[in-house]
């Protein structure tokens, strides 16, 4: 470890001995390499003894990278200290901390996690339940009424969609303010009207069925993990004394809870090292998190070192980073939102000195497009794609858009390019086709007589050789069959009758597709959760498609419970519904599991929050508009719900203000003003992780309208949102020298 070449702002770090430190960080200044050699240092310097050094970070694709790193480091070095550290997210050691003591929050042993996708199953069921016992009228009241039939359907889908978002912030909120639902529903039971009378009964049987099914979901086990700290003494010093130095890598994605839990197990030592990006904070309003954690331990802690340096831009590319955090810090009019990113220059990497060096292109490679029309903008960048692609087979290329529909527009252009790419998003029909098929093959056992049904499930999942000679015309000789002579009767003899070449791909994969269908046609009807996991057994499928196998048997078996008439034909309608809310949330979780690293070459599609802890060679970042990238509080942007009524068109906020209400009899803050504030300084800060994602080609770009329907109407005009507008400024400025 000794023959490590660090940097002048790393080596304040891995010198670190005791005591609290803050280590904020630029984007690919190297926060995971600094943790792990630091750590390994402090094993091999027996700095633990008889304790343990604890690292805790929020994805579980970081944890893997994590200890993976360390075993490395101390298998170079010999060392054999495995026992002596654990790498875990912070939801992982709130359970281990409950489960210690379960009886203290009233617990029994048995308790299980509902994850995200788990608790996404129930409380979707738990809002359709509501809305078809009654409830329907009262979540429609919230709408703004629409004339024409097409636009009432579009307001309904829109706030179908933020309404769940809502209920799941809401819920949340309530769960931190220590409202149950007993308190709630007593609180709106006579006369009240706002809108946590909707929420409240959604909240209770919410929280009904994650206890008859023995589930916490996330927000309980953070909450009941604090409560038992500071009920147990005995519980408490165990812990203190279990863990000698703590890391916490993303704070800037930490909450308040999660803070008191690791302020109160780093007490007794005070050995607390928190790492981070203050300017990559980007999911506060989608959650509980809030840079303002972070930015107080700075304040508050023994050390502050600032990781400044990054190898991982071109200086172009790093100083026009810094031009939007000198704007905004600076010059920006909006004056509450100036603090939204932390004034930190970053800088390139010295040259000459043994260390991993900043990419030098030849030429200035960043550019700003402006284009007539979304459409246009998408087709270009699709046209820029192509070409660099050609140019530059090597180079990674990064498409990053606004919002999830969006990327299943690029993908349709990239499509019609013949351009191979990997979509982020979960509205991806390839991360789809697993429950595709296996829709495929109920539909095919519901219609066991169907030859047309039956060839259908070959084609589309048994057989797989798409341009094997004779395919189609096999298919149209296997219609002069019935299902039952295809499936049990057909020997060798019968496939040559049918000119198919039994040494052929196509034989084989015929053959071991009516094998499985042979097999799963034998399988009993009783469990219809069972039946799904017997299907996917007999498909060759990747690791992420078992996991959304297992998570779509959960919510086949939670459908079960709930319906007892539950019919396989109900199944298929489930399986087979594209726009099903409940699977496009897992599809969007359970690809992202084990991470996704960009490979050379590759195109990437996703939106700019999916982006953060990814870089590519170019980057093209798309719909840079007021709309989408805001400045002030007066312009329309995503915070005003255009589809509910004036006075509930920001539903979040007037949800808090109405807790605020509930347990102090007045409203203490401005909530309208203050998430409409949030929201600004995240735009600015997803405007800065986009672009830090860059290595050596940046293409910025926006449309002035949506369609071609829309062109000289002055209402749906969209202006380049202020950041692009400086930028392009800028960048005029840098060429002309």
């Amino acid at each position: 470890m000794n023959n490590i070449n660090y940097r002048e702002d790393q080596i304040p770090i891995i010198n670190y001995e005791n005591g609290t430190m803050a280590v904020p960080a630029v984007p690919g200044a190297g926060k995971t390499f600094i943790v792990t050699n630091l750590v390994a240092k402090l094993l091999l310097e027996q700095k633990h003894k008889e304790s343990k050094i604890l690292i805790l970070t929020f994805m579980n694709s970081a944890v893997n990278n994590f200890k993976g790193r360390i075993k490395k480091i101390l298998e170079e070095n010999e060392i054999q200290e495995e026992n002596s550290y654990e790498v875990m997210t912070i939801h992982s050691l709130a359970v281990k901390i409950i489960k210690e003591k379960p009886e203290i929050v009233m617990l029994s042993d048995e308790f299980n996690i509902a994850d995200d996708l788990q608790k996404g199953i129930i409380l979707n069921e738990c809002i359709s339940n509501f809305r078809f016992n009654g409830g329907e009228k009262a979540f429609r009241w919230f709408l703004k009424e629409q004339k024409e039939e097409r636009w009432r359907d579009i307001t309904l889908d829109s706030w179908e969609k933020g309404f769940y978002d809502l209920v799941v912030n809401s819920i949340s909120e309530l769960k931190y303010k220590e409202i149950s639902p007993d308190k709630l529903e007593n609180i709106v039971s006579s006369g009240y009207r706002g809108m946590l009378k909707i929420i409240a009964p959604i909240y209770r049987e919410y929280d009904k069925k994650l206890k008859q099914n023995g589930l916490l979901d996330y927000d309980d086990i953070l909450i009941l993990a604090h409560k038992a700290l500071i009920m147990d003494e005995g519980l408490r010093e165990k812990f203190q004394k279990r863990y000698k130095y703590i890391f916490e890598d993303e704070c800037q994605d930490s909450n308040e809870i999660q803070g008191k839990i690791i302020k109160i197990i780093s007490s007794q030592s005070n050995n607390l090292v928190r790492v981070g990006d203050i300017n990559q904070s980007i999911t506060g309003t989608f959650s509980s998190s809030d840079p303002k954690y972070f930015k107080e331990f700075i304040d508050e802690a023994n050390y502050c070192y600032r990781m400044n340096m990054s190898n991982r831009s071109s200086k172009d590319i790093l100083d026009l980073a810094n031009k939007l955090v000198n704007y905004v810090t600076k010059e920006f009019d909006q004056e509450d939102c100036k603090d939204a990113l932390e004034d930190m220059e970053i800088k390139t990497v010295p040259e000459d000195m043994g260390y991993k060096e900043n990419p030098r292109p030849d030429s200035y490679n960043i550019n700003v497009k402006w284009y007539k029309t979304w459409k246009d903008e998408i087709e270009n960048t699709v046209r820029y794609t192509k070409g660099i692609n050609n140019k530059y087979p090597e180079k990674s290329i990064g498409i990053l858009v606004p919002f999830n529909e969006h990327i299943t527009e690029v993908a349709k252009v990239l499509s019609e390019n013949s351009l191979e790419f990997e979509e982020l998003g979960p509205n991806s029909l390839s991360k789809r086709k697993v429950l595709d098929n296996i829709a495929a093959i109920i539909d095919f056992i519901i219609n066991c007589d169907d030859i047309e049904k039956l060839i259908t499930v070959l084609d589309k999942v048994f057989i797989c050789t798409d341009n094997e000679l004779g395919k189609e015309d096999f298919f149209q000789l296997l219609k002069n069959y019935s299902t039952e002579e295809v499936i049990y009767e057909f020997d060798d003899q019968k496939i040559k009758q049918l000119i198919i070449d039994t040494e052929s791909d196509l034989y084989i994969e015929f053959k071991n597709g009516i094998i499985s269908i042979r097999n799963i046609l034998g399988y009993p009807l009783v469990r219809l959760d069972l039946l799904i996991l017997f299907i996917a057994e007999n498909l060759n499928i990747e690791k992420e498609d078992k996991a959304l196998v297992d998570y779509a048997v959960f919510y086949i078996k939670y459908l079960c419970m709930e319906k007892i008439n539950t019919t396989i034909e109900d199944i298929y309608d489930i399986l087979s519904n594209p726009n099903n809310k409940v699977f496009k949330h897992i599809i969007d979780v359970v690809y992202e599991i084990n991470g996704y690293e960009p490979e050379p070459g590759s195109i990437t599609v996703c939106n700019y929050h999916k982006s953060k802890g990814m870089e590519w060679d170019c980057v093209f970042l798309l719909g840079l508009t007021e709309y989408n990238f805001p400045d002030n509080t007066n312009q329309k942007f995503q915070y005003d719900k255009w589809y509910l009524k004036e006075k509930y068109k920001n539903p979040i906020a007037i949800v808090k203000a109405e807790i605020d209400s509930v347990l102090t009899g007045n409203i203490s803050r401005n909530y309208a003003y203050n998430t409409k504030v949030d929201l600004i300084k995240e735009k600015i800060r997803l405007l800065y992780v986009g672009i830090t994602r860059a290595k050596e080609i940046l293409i910025l770009s926006g449309s002035s309208y949506k369609s071609e329907s829309d062109f000289g109407k002055k209402n749906k005009l969209q202006n380049p949102c202020i950041y692009i507008s400086e930028i392009s400024k800028y960048i005029k400025e840098k060429r002309e020298r």
